[in-house]
């Protein structure tokens, strides 16, 4: 059976946008007619897959984390390789272009694998993140760094089982370690 949503968009004012996002002002209220006049609600160009986030393993089992300085937190960032999908791109093809952009590591297509999608931020991102798992990373030969790549910082490699001692600090990061964690001790 459907249920009415509980909150309605009255209006919807952009106010916002860069290559990437498109951010909002709506106005919603709930059905007693409480109102939020300036709800922010942020929605990916390439909605509604608007990123992806690749976990990277290589043959010996280890992980690849990055340890990353987020502007907007202030602070430094545990997590896997990240980025947008760009305006016709697959998110598959960002995952793999993400993982070599931001790792210098590679995998084969086969050994690319989806784990599904998740809303990131539900309350204020209309928008997805696809989750992938890269099996069998090697480093790409004369990989260099974009240095205009604000804030990418050092790739760690380290068992499955210590990933947690690095504390990944956002939680698309956690959900792929977690996934995999599930998955190595799948029968």
């Amino acid at each position: 059976m459907s249920e009415p949503p509980p909150v309605r968009r009255l209006a919807r004012r952009a106010i916002f946008e860069n290559r990437v996002w498109r951010v909002f002002a709506d106005h919603i209220a709930d059905a007693n007619g409480a109102a939020v006049p300036d709800y922010l609600v942020f929605e990916a160009k390439s909605h509604p897959v608007g990123g992806v986030a690749v976990l990277p393993v290589l043959a010996d089992g280890r992980v690849a984390l990055l340890r990353n300085w987020r502007p907007a937190i202030e602070d430094w960032s545990v997590e896997v390789a990240k980025g947008f999908v760009d305006p016709g791109e697959t998110p598959r093809a960002a995952a793999m272009r993400e993982l070599a952009e931001e790792t210098g590591l590679a995998c084969a297509p086969a050994d690319l694998v989806a784990l599904g999608e998740v809303h990131p931020e539900p309350a204020a991102m209309a928008s997805k993140a696809a989750l992938f798992v890269a099996r069998n990373c090697r480093p790409i030969d004369g990989y260099a760094r974009d240095e205009n790549e604000a804030g990418l910082g050092r790739l760690h490699f380290v068992s499955p089982q210590a990933a947690d001692k690095l504390v990944p600090s956002d939680a698309v990061s956690l959900l792929l370690l977690a996934r995999l964690a599930l998955a190595l001790k799948a029968p």
